[in-house]
């Protein structure tokens, strides 16, 4: 993976100005060009893409990882409480989604009409990857009048079992123009992959194989994922699909979520991590009834969080709801008496990985907490990458879809997960993992799975891949709702007595009402998103 820092905020906003403002109709001025470049399109539309599906607050991943219950907030996400009318999360990455979506719209249109192919394929693979995970969230979207770049003022919105299919012919009409005579070809403008047309076309069978992966359920996907299997050319464990994000505070390009609670000037910390995530990776089960890894401890934990407490600060400043040790934070969807004290200088926050925070070396911090000199901020936001091709390829062996060896690909995809902790650790100068301790945790999980039936098996191969996904709970709110796994955290059914949740679990994100539902005279009712599943969805 080639890895390349996101653009300065000034240059962004120039990008995002010049944008918003393009449109094929309007008067040409010498003074005011209507065209932009596709190399200043297509990072405008890399930065939203990333900025929309990831883990900070303009991103889906944040509701997402308090579904999963990766993190725990104090907002509408928690009790499952989501919106479509205030959730930040919901409004501005439909909008972003869609800015990206025309932008690459009008780079296919005039790369094609100057034979430049590579920016066209390139735009219509990121086109089919930010249509899926739309369709993953909502369900039915504008899709057929959304995909041109002439702007059509109320779209209709499409089936998602309809645009799913035109997902893979669009990523197939990525490849084939990949492979033509380009007259430009992108370079430092492509914040993925550098302008490498070979590793995106790799990267492009690679998103097939995990979009066959998402319908297997309801279609038959065995003639072209074995075809896929065959071909064998995914991408490889450099060549990730993430987005590397820089360390620079003013103008600030860091990652948003290390931007959100690595600064409390404005406001407090927005995530804590779940107790229930940390007991999984602790291998301790003190408030629900079963844990799949128990008594297994994750080497991963001080790369993932980052404990403010230590032996030498052991008081934390309020009235404390969940501690372990110096890790302090809240249970999802609590009326416990302090859930809502401020713990801004005492919780437990992310880390190092993914977000390029601290790294947890057992000696916490002072009184007045971290902040945002307190690490780089440069975190890489992982959407695609390879551990998760391991993973696909491992549930699609267990399940019987292919002959490979599903323990094997298991025991690879762990592995591999580990190496890149590694490679975080490495660029933010923190010890690596041992080896003989990933050794250690790849055998004793390798252990728990040889001795389940065929569902604990599937269920270790899904909770791994939620571990390993830390810091993208997008893909883990897609595997929860497709396979049931992870098992997760239930308020209702542990031993606590304050923590109870009278809302089902979303099985579809609300549309935006102020953006969407209130202007496009097109638009459907409101999801009710407790029973609204998406098509895939058993």
């Amino acid at each position: 993976m080639k890895k390349i820092k996101a653009i300065q905020l000034a240059a962004l906003t120039v990008f995002t100005l010049i944008v918003s403002s393009c449109s094929l109709d309007i008067n040409r001025d010498p003074n005011n060009p209507t065209q932009v470049s596709s190399a200043q399109l297509l990072t405008a539309a890399q930065l939203d893409i990333a900025n929309s599906l990831g883990s900070g607050p303009p991103g889906l991943s944040n509701p997402a990882g308090v579904f999963v219950h990766q993190v725990t907030q104090r907002s509408e996400n928690d009790g499952y409480g989501i919106t479509g009318s205030g959730n930040f999360a919901v409004t501005q990455a439909w909008t972003n989604l869609y800015r990206a979506i025309q932008n690459l719209n009008i780079i296919e249109e005039q790369g094609t009409a100057n034979n430049q192919f590579s920016y066209v394929g390139i735009a219509q693979i990121l086109r089919a990857l930010a249509f899926s995970y739309m369709v993953d969230v909502w369900g039915d979207i504008p899709f057929s009048e959304a995909s041109t770049s002439t702007k059509v003022q109320f779209p209709k919105f499409d089936k998602g079992q309809d645009i799913y299919p035109q997902l893979f012919t669009m990523i197939d009409e990525g490849i084939a123009n990949l492979a033509k005579t380009s007259s430009a070809n992108p370079t430092t403008d492509d914040l993925f992959y550098g302008g490498n047309v070979v590793t995106w076309r790799k990267f492009a069978k690679t998103l097939k194989l995990k979009l066959y992966n998402q319908v297997r359920l309801v279609q038959n996907v065995s003639a072209p994922v074995n075809a896929l299997i065959a071909e064998n050319d995914f991408i490889g464990p450099t060549q990730s699909f993430s987005l590397r994000y820089g360390s620079t505070a003013s103008p600030d390009n860091r990652h948003p979520a290390f931007r959100e609670d690595y600064n409390i000037t404005t406001s407090g910390r927005d995530n804590y991590i779940s107790p229930y995530f940390h007991e999984i990776l602790s291998g301790t089960n003190t408030f629900f009834s079963t844990n799949p890894l128990s008594g297994i401890q994750d080497p991963r934990i001080p790369y993932y969080y980052f404990n403010q407490l230590s032996n030498a600060r052991p008081n934390a400043q309020n009235p404390v709801e969940y501690r372990n040790g110096n890790f302090l934070s809240i249970y999802f969807s609590s009326q416990g008496p302090n859930q809502g004290f401020d713990q801004s200088f005492s919780s437990t926050i992310v880390g190092l990985y993914y977000a390029g925070g601290r790294y947890d070396d057992g000696n916490g911090v002072g009184t007045t907490g971290v902040n945002g000199a307190s690490a780089s901020g440069n975190g890489l936001q992982r959407i695609l990458p390879y551990y998760n091709l391991l993973f696909i390829r491992a549930e699609l062996a267990q399940a019987g879809i292919t002959q490979e060896d599903p323990k094997k690909l298991f025991q690879d995809a762990v592995t591999a997960a580990f190496n890149e902790v590694n490679a975080a650790a490495a660029i933010g100068g923190a010890p690596a993992i041992p080896a003989a301790a990933i050794t250690t945790y790849v055998n004793a999980v390798t252990g728990k799975y040889e001795a389940a039936d065929a569902t604990g098996k599937l269920e270790l191969i899904m909770t791994e891949k939620w571990i390993a996904n830390f810091g993208f709970a997008l893909e883990s709110y897609n595997d929860v709702r497709r396979t049931g796994f992870p098992r997760l955290y239930d308020p209702n059914a542990d031993t606590i007595p304050f923590t109870s949740v009278s809302r089902a679990f979303p099985v579809s994100f609300p549309y935006p009402l102020a953006e969407e539902l209130n202007l496009n005279s097109n638009a459907p009712a409101q999801r009710v998103i407790a029973t609204a599943k998406v098509f895939w969805q058993p």
